[in-house]
């Protein structure tokens, strides 16, 4: 069934045999539906096939439709965040500038843009996600006027030593603090540290004291942990010193059950100590009790512990068994399903224990699984069919997601698995035109923006129920009509 707006660009766009009269009347209805002008505009500006011309067009659009929403956080192709760069609306800026994923060289020119907010979000941004800016740029934030943008700049990679070691002696004591720490605090002057270790801004004497701190060990015994008075550093010796066995003794029959948990997870605490513990009113100190690796797997399975709801992280012997094949067996085996859990994490997993994750009774062992790159396909599809959760689409992406062949899909009832059939390499033109009318919107939606789609349906559906967005986003949409939707929306050209 063909839609009406479907039908209107059909006319305006594809039918080489409509009359001059009827392909009037259709641009002159397409013309004044701005709502689908702001659907073109959002797939035009998200379109990796888009050319220069056309995306300069899109981003002199003000207001550039539903901004807020997309800009600062789709990874976009480096030349739409170069077009973005010369939106006239500063908020616009604004968004592309809060966008990590956007290239060194368009943060470049937005740290210097002629808006202060859009320099400092800029600014932020470069510092926060490791940027690295050029250096001369870095030395002109660092020695410009605005103290805002000398202070993100004392964060900037990029910048030479000298010009950081300067910042130390800046006028606004922020600047000074975020200049001062464990780097640059012995290279500087001796007259600049005896200054900051008496500057009368709080901030800036915390840097210091961050700078200069010593960590002191922690206590081992039983005289020095009952000296301790600072609660993280006992909880730090209950989980992590190496403690003598009665101060073990001492954390296992402490009545602070966080002390107790410390003393469960310590690979320092004698397994006969930590045992003790496997039947804790706490049910946290059990659980830890039962993951120690000094447990054998008889002990193991007669502690009854309880899982806590999310995911726990992978035990450290665990991590550390990573590289060794026959301990990867060993862990897989185990009755503990955290174990099994946390040896799915291994980046290199041996081909007998890959199988014996993925035939794992635990739901979340499979599922985790699926995240290293040796899952097997068969167990992603089973995943990407029926997974609960926001991500099952990432899947697809997944090492061992094998393409061809998913087209034999096409007509599942499951309609994850007829998205699936988009996937494959081999899909005719023809299935991607038949899933182009599919019930789902999802499967509609990416068989609009797969560029086999035959380009009379294309047009058709740049006027479609809900799909004029993924269809301006095809990669195989012609240039020239790019430029004509752009004309019928109104924007000018470049």
């Amino acid at each position: 069934m063909v839609h009406g707006g479907e039908r209107l660009t059909r006319i305006a766009f594809g039918v080489p045999a409509a009359s001059e009269a009827d392909r009037v009347d259709a641009l002159r209805l397409l013309e004044a539906d701005s709502e689908l002008h702001a659907e073109w505009i959002l797939g035009l500006a998200m379109n990796r096939a888009a050319p220069d011309e056309v995306l300069r067009r899109v981003f002199t659009v003000d207001p550039l439709p539903e901004a807020r929403h997309w800009l600062p956080h789709y990874r976009l192709p480096p030349r739409t965040a170069e077009a973005a760069v010369a939106h006239p609306d500063p908020r616009v800026r604004a968004m592309l500038a809060q966008n990590c994923s956007v290239p060194s060289a368009v943060l470049a020119v937005l740290v210097e843009d002629p808006e202060p907010r859009v320099r400092r979000i800029a600014a932020s941004t470069a510092c926060e996600s490791g940027v690295e800016l050029p250096a001369e740029l870095t030395v002109r934030l660092a020695t410009g006027p605005e103290a805002r943008m000398r202070y993100w700049a004392a964060g900037l990679r990029g910048l030479p030593e000298q010009a950081r070691l300067v910042l130390a002696e800046d006028p606004h004591p922020r600047v000074r603090a975020a200049a001062i720490n464990s780097w640059s605090w012995p290279r500087l002057r001796p007259e600049v540290r005896a200054a900051a270790e008496g500057d009368p801004d709080p901030e800036v004497r915390e840097a210091v004291a961050r700078a200069t701190h010593v960590d002191v060990p922690l206590p081992t015994t039983v005289e020095g942990f009952l000296a301790e008075t600072d609660g993280r550093r006992r909880y730090d010796a209950a989980s992590t010193a190496p403690v003598e066995t009665a101060l073990a003794r001492l954390l296992a029959a402490h009545e602070d059950s966080s002390l107790r948990l410390g003393a469960a997870r310590n690979p320092h605490v004698p397994a006969t100590i930590a045992l003790g513990l496997a039947a804790d009113p706490e049910p946290s100190v059990r659980l830890a009790v039962s993951l120690r690796p000094d447990v054998t797997e008889a002990q193991r399975t007669a502690i009854d512990y309880t899982l806590q709801q999310g995911r726990e992280p992978v035990p450290p012997w665990v991590k550390e068994r990573f590289d060794d094949p026959d301990a990867l067996r060993e862990i897989a085996a185990s009755s503990h399903v955290l174990l099994r859990r946390g040896v799915t994490r291994a980046p290199e997993l041996p081909a007998d224990v890959v199988e014996r994750l993925a035939a794992d009774d635990d739901y979340f062992v499979r599922l985790m699984l699926c995240e290293n790159d040796h899952a097997p396909h068969e167990l992603l599809m089973e995943m990407f069919a029926d997974r609960r959760g926001l991500s099952w689409g990432m899947l697809a992406y997944r090492r061992n997601f094998a393409r061809p062949g998913l087209a034999r899909f096409a007509d599942d009832p499951n309609h994850r698995l007829r998205y699936a059939a988009l996937f494959d390499p081999e899909a005719q033109p023809e299935l991607v035109d038949r899933l182009s009318y599919d019930e789902e919107d999802l499967v509609r939606r990416h068989a609009a923006a797969d560029p086999r789609l035959p380009l009379p349906r294309l047009v058709e559906l740049l006027g479609g129920d809900g799909l004029p967005r993924s269809a301006a986003g095809n990669p195989a949409l012609p240039a020239g009509l790019m430029h004509r939707l752009l004309d019928v929306a109104g924007v000018v050209p470049y």
